[in-house]
């Protein structure tokens, strides 16, 4: 299989129901029109083809312009882009071939884009980078955790550390009020005042994924309350297989400071009883970050990023602490 088995190229607007389709079997939420939609004009769905012109799968990037350069990347909020695809090849040595296929047309359209920098995030389980490798993109694996939902809820409660399991202990006291997150502008306030502790703003289409997922059916929250307080909230949205932890906030407070671990693992068990088979944490590869994850137990995933950038910009991102390992 070569990769003139299959392209890429921008998806028609008639294409969307067939989109959505393989995006259900065979992506995730991520790779939805109801997500994507969220972020506008500036989001771009590529459909992947086969030989005979027909929709296989696809995968999306966000488009910026910054100082009049084309940037493009993950939306926020969006942890992967894809791709996903339909598989047909039987053997091992065929769908290795296929999805070598896949990566091919999907290397081959973002290196035509003449965009002066490229960074993605592609989806958990794709490995096969190898065609943006030899194109000269720099390929750097991401981390999550993700955690395997089936068992009892009681071979659940083992998965965490023992220190987690005592904070979490420690909580279970009249005055900590666990309920499910029913208003979206705490977890908005929260959001704001958790980010602003670090000297930034409130992340862009937080109201609008908000909006866009509503708790219902396929989004839900869990918020820690002390004397009516709002301490800590959780925010997940889920498709039929695995729920993803979007987003999160909580207050600084001395005597419940782990009031944002009791949320993330109530969002956990949630998951559970909604039947899903795992939970995908969002980790991060800042230390302090990936240490409050790996405590919930869950396993160290990969996901691998694929950076390209025209070299003056490459040389300047490498001089910057934030982007040295990615380019």
């Amino acid at each position: 299989m070569s990769k003139r088995d299959f392209s890429a190229r921008p998806l028609a607007p008639q294409e969307r129901a067939a989109w959505d389709a393989l995006a259900q079997a065979h992506g995730c939420v991520f790779d939805t029109s109801r997500w994507t939609e969220i972020f506008g004009p500036a989001l771009r769905r590529i459909g992947i083809y086969d030989a005979g012109d027909r929709l296989r799968g696809g995968f999306c990037f966000y488009e910026q312009r910054k100082l009049g350069l084309r940037i493009l990347r993950n939306p926020p909020y969006t942890p992967q882009i894809g791709p996903f695809f339909e598989p047909q090849a039987n053997s091992p040595s065929t769908r290795t071939d296929e999805r070598r296929a896949v990566a091919e047309a999907m290397a081959e359209y973002l290196a035509g884009a003449g965009a002066a920098l490229v960074s993605l995030g592609l989806s958990v389980g794709w490995t096969d980078c190898l065609p943006f490798f030899w194109r000269g993109w720099k390929v750097v694996p991401h981390y999550t955790y993700r955690m395997p939902l089936a068992g009892t809820e009681d071979d659940l409660a083992q998965r965490p550390s023992k220190q987690l399991r005592k904070h979490l202990r420690s909580l279970a006291v009249p005055e900590v009020a666990v309920a499910p997150l029913a208003d979206a502008a705490d977890m908005v306030a929260l959001v704001q005042e958790t980010f602003a502790r670090q000297g930034m703003d409130l992340p862009p289409y937080t109201r609008e994924i908000l909006a866009a997922f509503p708790v219902a059916d396929d989004a839900y929250g869990c918020e820690i309350r002390v004397a009516g307080r709002v301490l800590a909230a959780r925010y997940v949205i889920h498709d039929g297989a695995t729920a993803f932890a979007i987003m999160g906030g909580h207050r600084r407070d001395e005597r419940y400071n782990d009031a944002g671990a009791l949320a993330s693992w109530q969002t956990v068990l949630e998951a559970r009883r909604r039947g899903l088979a795992t939970f995908d944490f969002e980790g991060s590869v800042i230390p302090p970050i990936e240490r409050f994850y790996r405590g919930f137990g869950g396993e160290l995933t990969p996901r691998f990023t694929v950076h390209k950038a025209w070299l003056p910009i490459e040389l300047g991102l490498h001089l910057h602490p934030r982007f040295r390992s990615r380019f």
